[in-house]
């Protein structure tokens, strides 16, 4: 489709264009070293963040019209799927369920389990926690393909664990793994997800290792604040897809008392700082170029990336998986102020 290929081409240019530079080999002034440097990292981020927002809404609304203009046309499906994507990356959950509904009326296979997953996750983020637990419990009785069960079990049980309810959680990955017993590495997975629920509420591993610049990481130095150990690699696409959302999230709540240590999975040292400096990482990072069998990461079960966990002021794990939007709502809960609506 054309107008995919241009978009596709359109949003690469633009965020090369406005990807921070490398550091600047100049000294600070001695009077006030670094003073600058938070203020100027969130202006630019602000700007980035509201050039790609534009960007992406005249690009759902040139998709909707598209839509409404060519209802017959053989490629429809694959712009609203496409429009629904950028709805979900704006958070307008209610354009989610209607570009979803129209979708799901072009589709079929996997691309209309993609736009039910969609729907679900929309009605999860509006509070309708009913109608999300209805609809992912369509999804896994449908039964026709594995991989979306999978993906709305999980869901499911993030959502239900969010609220509170992890019993319910835990209950429903492991009805689902009990209803799947034969398929090979499903109840292993389930396990590790369920291990990692168990966490909540409990004092989160001790690190001890040091950091790049070759300090001890000590979890309890940061009671009272909110801090995030944050999994991921430069390798992993939906790690540098997430990336944004939580130089955003430092930038807006690190001088309220957020803060985050980054346990890399990468294997190539270089990669690993060109990116922490390109992007302005400030934080605290661990990297013991091991990938997969990185200490941190094996400590604490990670199977996949990114990861996140979230250590509330108390010092106990308060959520993990925090990503997107709910990453920013979980740390204002955390920091005891209401997040401001988008």
């Amino acid at each position: 489709m054309k107008f995919i290929s241009l978009a596709l081409v359109t949003t690469t240019a633009l965020l090369t264009a406005q990807a921070p530079g490398k550091p600047s080999a100049a000294k600070p002034a001695a009077a006030k070293p670094n003073a600058a440097a938070p203020a100027a990292t969130a202006a630019g981020h602000a700007t980035l963040e509201a050039l790609t927002r534009d960007f992406r809404e005249k690009k759902l609304a040139a998709l909707d019209a598209y839509a409404k203009s060519h209802g017959n046309a053989d490629d429809v499906g694959d712009a609203l799927q496409e429009a629904v994507e950028i709805a979900q990356a704006l958070n307008r959950h209610d354009d989610v369920l209607r570009l979803a509904d129209l979708a799901l009326t072009k589709t079929d296979g996997e691309a209309a389990m993609a736009m039910h997953m969609a729907r679900a996750g929309a009605l999860s983020e509006k509070g309708d926690s009913a109608g999300a637990q209805k609809a992912y419990e369509k999804i896994v009785s449908d039964g026709t393909n594995l991989n979306a069960q999978v993906a709305a079990v999980t869901a499911l049980a993030d959502m239900l664990v969010a609220a509170g309810k992890k019993d319910e959680g835990l209950k429903v990955l492991n009805d689902f793994g009990q209803s799947k017993s034969n398929v090979r590495g499903l109840a292993q997975h389930l396990d590790s997800i369920a291990k990692n629920y168990e966490l909540i509420g409990s004092d989160p591993i001790a690190l001890g290792q040091e950091d790049i610049a070759g300090k001890a990481i000590e979890l309890a130095d940061y009671k009272g604040k909110v801090v995030m150990l944050d999994f991921w690699a430069t390798w992993c696409g939906p790690c540098m897809g997430e990336l944004p959302n939580v130089l955003a999230a430092y930038a807006k709540y690190h001088d309220k008392g957020f803060d985050i240590v980054g346990i890399s999975l990468d294997e190539d040292k270089a990669a690993f700082e060109k990116c922490i400096a390109d992007r302005k990482m400030t934080w605290r990072h661990f990297f013991d170029g091991k990938g997969w069998k990185n200490e941190v990461a094996q400590a604490y079960g990670v199977q996949s990336i990114p990861a996140t966990y979230l250590i509330g002021p108390d010092g106990k794990i308060a959520a993990i998986g925090a990503r997107g939007d709910r990453l920013e709502k979980e740390i204002a809960r955390l920091l005891g102020k209401p997040a401001k609506a988008k």
